[in-house]
């Protein structure tokens, strides 16, 4: 028996310790193998056009290469490689799956920590299409294991990085500056925004991700000079919308957690109504539809709109602007309530570092910032603390302040959280679609945690509608959620894929609730995108302004919406952002002045976002 095993090992040995002849020809077609482990474990393969493939397949040709040339070693370059990239496509399959947005690199690697608090929340299932990619690369790998290649010696190495360089400065030529992409294969950089999930899909990873990465690259606007700037807020003529002489005693500004009604995409028909509150509400509130430039997560972007004022839309396409734009010190809604004597509050019950708040906030200049570690006793939904339990903590926190100080709290809520494709015992689900939608169970799950949004929304509301000071209450949500694509696609009536650039906006429109317990004109606002809503709250309260926020309002009077994929103007006509497209006059100044806060900071002009504090300075 003993002879008879170490005959089968040593026959099992010469089976597996084999080379490959020529086994230069499989490296050269390595970056097509890695192309299609890739695409395969993504699930998009076959959906990508071969002339956009043949793009995407140069670009692996060049990864490839580079990590071949500084490694020096052949199967660890092509194994290691691989490898890498299988990993990538695996992750943003599940990210797409969580986010309805694919993995964007290389911004998403700056949201890491952010990620990993949250990822525990969701439920990751082996896909076919994961496993058939990971098949794909065990035999790649086991096949690349039996090849051998020569290490090329330093002359050769340098031989080959010359034309290596070569070729990628005619290839990256090619494809940026004479948008050979367009020629060639049909891919239009505008319309890659419109629908990035459905542009991944169709023009391939790689290819979209250089498209990506162009768009990181600060463009200075024509005519900008920093006197330019200043120049721009000159004669600036807005109307005020205050229907009051109140000024309040307490502004609390609440961005809650994937807070939206789907129904302004199409209608639906569910058990019972989810926001019956919010719906009834009439009295001294003012409601409207918020436009906003994230779906499905990138919280961080909208809350840095409402604060700063900062349109995403002419900055470079970034995760999270709270990690790429943000340095003390960040003027905004903070800075100028705060001239205006206010005791500036953050309240959010999850980590502090997610979205890198706690460096943000302090930048900003809040006071004080309530993270997790302020809320262990509180309500749970799920994972989360609940709206209920939030907004206890938010009363607790008012009935510690001074008599006659004014309170500003932006509170950031966290109960909606995505993480819909189970339950918990701790969660009641109470509302369900019926009709043609019915047994969409994670949609189900979402429109039950609005419907608890909303009672706690009424029960916040009950109380300071007791409390004799003046308070504002505003509470928008942060993004539509990501729950299954179709529902999405039933309500608009045809795939995402086929949609309008205006129709796409569609999915970034959120609540807008602004409540007081004074008397204040009720209203409807249509349209109005979220860099305009900080100033607005500060108009409604009759607080003084700086001179950014009055070319802000002034803005949102000829342009009401800056939106994802484009932008309205004031008599309703929709306009699709295009590299051809000539801004209007309004949105050049806007541009101009934002450009100087954020880009140009060494030459910021400073009396633009500040007003001189009470009491002087």
């Amino acid at each position: 028996m003993s002879l008879s095993i170490s005959g089968v090992r040593t026959r099992m040995k010469k089976i597996l310790h084999f080379t490959i002849p020529h086994g230069w020809i499989l490296g050269c077609l390595a970056p097509v193998a890695g192309y299609v482990i890739f695409e395969t474990t993504t699930g998009n393969l076959t959906a990508i056009h071969w002339n956009r493939a043949l793009m995407n397949i140069a670009f692996y040709y060049l990864l490839y290469a580079l990590v071949y040339l500084v490694l020096n070693r052949f199967r660890t370059a092509v194994a290691g490689t691989t490898a890498v990239l299988y990993l990538i496509a695996a992750v943003d399959y599940y990210v797409l799956q969580f986010k309805g947005s694919p993995l964007l690199l290389p911004q998403d690697l700056t949201a890491w920590r952010t990620a990993a608090a949250v990822v525990s929340n969701y439920e990751i299932t082996p896909a076919a299409s994961v496993v058939t990619g990971g098949v794909l690369l065990a035999v790649f790998i086991f096949l690349i294991c039996h090849v051998r290649v020569k290490r090329l010696k330093w002359k050769q190495r340098g031989g080959c990085a010359v034309v290596y360089v070569l070729c990628c400065a005619l290839w990256l030529t090619a494809f940026y500056k004479y948008d050979i992409k367009y020629t060639l294969a049909d891919i239009d950089d505008d319309v890659f925004w419109w629908s990035l999930d459905g542009s991944y899909r169709d023009f391939g990873y790689a290819v979209s991700t250089a498209i990506l990465v162009k768009s990181m690259v600060f463009e200075k606007p024509e005519g900008y000079t920093p006197e330019a700037a200043e120049e721009a807020a000159q004669d600036i003529q807005y109307t005020s919308h205050a229907s009051s002489d109140t000024v309040p005693e307490n502004l609390i500004v609440i961005m809650n957690e994937s807070l939206a009604d789907m129904r302004v995409i199409g209608d639906f028909e569910t058990n019972e109504e989810f926001f019956p509150f919010i719906s009834s509400l009439e009295e001294n509130t003012v409601k409207g539809n918020l436009y906003v430039q994230v779906f499905g997560g990138g919280t961080s972007n909208t809350e840095y709109e409402v604060l700063t004022g900062h349109s995403m839309s002419f900055l470079p396409y970034v995760i999270s602007a709270f990690q790429a734009y943000c340095k003390p010190p960040e003027y905004g809604l903070v800075t100028t309530l705060k001239d205006q004597g206010y005791t500036a509050v953050a309240m959010h019950p999850n980590i502090s570092g997610n979205w890198n708040r706690k460096n943000v906030y302090s930048y900003m200049e809040f006071d004080e910032f309530l993270s997790s570690g302020e809320y262990r006793e509180a309500e749970r939904l799920r994972d989360y603390v609940s709206d209920l339990g939030n907004y206890q903590r938010l009363i607790e926190r008012y009935e510690e302040k001074e008599e006659g100080e004014r309170l500003f709290v932006f509170n950031v809520t966290m109960q909606n959280h995505g993480g819909y494709e189970y339950g918990a015992d701790n969660f009641q689900e109470e509302i369900r679609m019926t009709g043609e939608l019915a047994g969409y169970e994670q949609t189900d799950r979402y429109l039950s945690l609005m419907k608890k949004s909303d009672e706690a929304f009424a029960y916040l509301l009950e109380y300071f509608s007791e409390v004799e000071e003046p308070t504002m209450i505003v509470m928008f949500g942060d993004h539509q959620a990501a729950v299954e694509t179709e529902v999405y696609e039933s309500l608009f009536g045809k795939p995402l894929s086929e949609l309008s650039p205006e129709e796409a906006d569609r999915r970034y429109i959120t609540p807008l609730i602004i409540w007081t317990n004074y008397e204040q004109r009720e209203g409807w606002i249509d349209k109005i995108s979220a860099n305009y809503l900080g100033s607005l709250i500060l108009d409604l309260a009759n607080l003084e302004l700086t001179p950014y926020n009055q070319i802000l309002l002034e803005t949102w009077e000829e342009l009401p919406a800056l939106g994802k994929n484009g932008y309205y103007l004031a008599d309703g006509s929709y306009v699709a952002w295009s590299a051809d497209t000539e801004e209007p006059e309004q949105m050049r100044r806007y541009h101009l002045i934002e450009y100087n806060g954020v880009a140009d900071r060494r030459n910021r002009r400073d009396v633009l976002f500040r007003i001189e504090p009470q009491g002087g300075m």
